[in-house]
């Protein structure tokens, strides 16, 4: 990369050297990478770079954004690199430990929140039980307490490490007294608390990736995410074949599964439900993009 001067950098010609760079190694939207890397150093939003296109870096500043550029040209995705993300409007840590949140997850929290809503209009005022599977960095777990506070919410994870992003992430956003953070695949860590029929909403977004699909994702999801959260068996099916019917004996009657699901998977998790006619009302919501992105299932009120 050689040698640079300092008293010569300006973010003009750091932006510009940047996203050259960047161009050599063919990593998509190289200027707007460029861009947000240097915003965060900075702490400057996108525009302001260019109102002070001429203010000359500090070393520090250069060395540093020379290495994010040089840690973005071999696709490491630049939420590990700066190591946050937004999510629900709240900033959430991210470390390799944990998927990086993303918007589409933020459908299961607006679900959950339309759901809670919905009981206070009907003067239902007493505090909601959430259960937040495979809760990684925690986005959905921090987001849904934060939202709704009146909930109590058990949050489970079966990577030791990934449970301990989740907690900072509660304690930097000042719920980590609505959350209790459990270590164990699925519902395991559930089991010998007394919470069946008492939980209202259960929330999971779970592995859901193929075998056929791990080998087409893009580098950055690839070689960073941790395979543990989102290899899901030859289908990519298998963690909703767990959730499914465990879910159940969690949920108060008339209480809610909300489960994200990966492209092209809505068929496939709804005849799963099939085998369980104790659930009513399945619904599919598609995203932004029009996505099926979200199944939801009630407990049947009437077995």
């Amino acid at each position: 990369m050689g040698q640079v001067e300092k008293d010569i950098w300006t973010i003009f010609k750091s932006l510009s050297w940047a996203e050259a760079y960047l161009k050599r190694f063919k990593i998509p939207e190289a200027k707007i990478d460029a861009e947000y890397l240097l915003s965060h150093i900075l702490k400057y939003k996108r525009q302001k770079l260019y109102l002070n296109s001429e203010k000359q870096l500090t070393n520090m500043e250069i060395n540093t954004f020379k290495g994010f550029i040089q840690r973005r040209s071999k696709r490491e995705p630049i939420q590990y690199i700066i190591g946050e993300e937004e999510f629900r409007g709240l900033i959430f840590k991210v470390t390799r430990d944990v998927l990086i949140p993303r918007p589409e997850t933020e459908l299961v929290v607006e679900e959950a929140v339309k759901i809670i809503e919905g009981q206070r209009a009907k003067g239902k005022g007493q505090k909601i039980n959430i259960i937040d599977l495979c809760t990684g960095s925690g986005c959905i777990a921090v987001s849904a307490a934060k939202e709704s506070p009146d909930s109590k919410i058990y949050a489970t994870d079966i990577s030791e490490k990934a449970l301990s992003v989740a907690k900072e992430n509660a304690e930097r956003n000042d719920v980590e007294n609505k959350i209790t953070f459990l270590q164990g695949s699925f519902f395991e860590p559930l089991k010998n608390l007394g919470l069946e029929e008492k939980i209202d909403i259960i929330l999971s977004n779970p592995p859901y990736v193929s075998k056929k699909d791990m080998e087409k994702l893009q580098p950055e999801i690839k070689e960073y995410e941790p395979h543990l959260a989102l290899y899901a068996g030859e289908d990519g099916l298998d963690s909703y074949r767990k959730i499914i019917p465990e879910a159940f004996a969690y949920l108060k009657k008339g209480g809610c599964l909300i489960l994200e699901i990966g492209y092209g998977q809505a068929e496939g998790v709804k005849e799963l439900f099939a085998h369980y006619p104790a659930y009513d009302k399945i619904e599919i919501i598609k995203d932004l993009s029009g996505i099926e992105r979200v199944v939801e299932a009630k407990k049947a009120l009437i077995p």
